[in-house]
């Protein structure tokens, strides 16, 4: 993530930026993720959705295992 520059400041750990976008993902909810990353770092609801934004946007291919 730090080679892809996704992020611009540094004020909160990249670790927990990334744990932010993988609770959003199982919860599909910014409140909740925000309020559960509050118990590690003060984080805004509105810190996270710009994190869901800025990975949304990202160049992310998957491939499939043809030898299946």
């Amino acid at each position: 993530m730090k080679e892809l520059k996704v992020f611009e400041r540094n004020k909160i750990p990249l670790e927990v930026k990334i744990l932010g976008i993988a609770t959003y993902i199982q919860t599909s909810s910014v409140r909740r993720t925000a309020k559960i990353l509050s118990e590690i770092h003060p984080v805004s609801k509105s810190s996270v959705h710009r994190w869901i934004k800025k990975f949304k946007k990202l160049p992310i291919t998957t491939e499939k295992n043809k030898e299946i």
